[in-house]
């Protein structure tokens, strides 16, 4: 006789904060993001995301650049994000408390992302995947603009979970393989969004 696992509905650890962020702080991000592009001395500091698996590309099609770059001169910005995440990190920890003895930093950086419309990255996959970055304990992200209905979302593969993206919400979740997720299809316009990971420290 062969037995099977039993699954259930229960506790999908994926926390949700809708338009957490002001919209002056999203805006301000996305124009640094823009200025970073046209300027022809910054161009070292843009990371083309086709090239990200090399010969194994799997169609991936975006832009991206990190924040604390002291060339943008956006330390104030970077402050702001950090004390909005830590309110967040701090509540994710009081509902799942074996967290709490793990000391975790933001040591990633914030990376701002740009997806233009037929772009991003829509294979499944998860966060702390691979060799470089199995210290990932979870994966926050902050939606900087809104995106019609229908275009855009972030679906986790086993919770049966989409999230429509809108300006300032706050989402955090486990970076294991729990996890596995994918950005669905720009259509309309471009998505920005700002992304990082929260790393298990010594």
């Amino acid at each position: 006789m062969t037995i099977s696992a039993i699954s259930c509905k229960m506790e999908d650890f994926i926390r949700v904060w809708p338009n957490f962020v002001d919209a002056e702080i999203c805006q301000r991000t996305i124009d640094c993001f823009e200025n970073v592009i046209v300027d022809p001395t910054l161009q070292d500091g843009i990371t083309d995301n086709t090239t990200q698996f090399g010969n194994k590309n799997l169609g991936r099609k975006d832009k991206s650049i990190f924040l604390e770059d002291s060339r943008y001169q956006q330390s104030e910005l970077v402050t702001k994000y950090l004390y909005i995440l830590q309110d967040c990190l701090m509540e994710y920890i009081d509902n799942f408390g074996q967290l709490s003895g793990f000391p975790m930093s933001n040591k990633a950086n914030i990376k701002v992302q740009r997806t233009m419309p037929m772009g991003g990255y829509h294979h499944w996959h998860y966060e702390n995947g691979d060799t470089n970055s199995h210290s990932r304990e979870l994966v926050w992200m902050i939606y900087l603009n809104d995106m019609p209905e229908g275009e855009a979302e972030t679906e986790f593969l086993f919770q049966h979970r989409k999230i429509r993206p809108t300006q300032g919400t706050v989402v955090i979740w486990p970076a294991g393989m729990t996890h596995v997720h994918r950005g669905l299809t720009v259509y309309t316009q471009p998505k920005y969004i700002a992304t990082g990971w929260y790393h298990k420290t010594n």
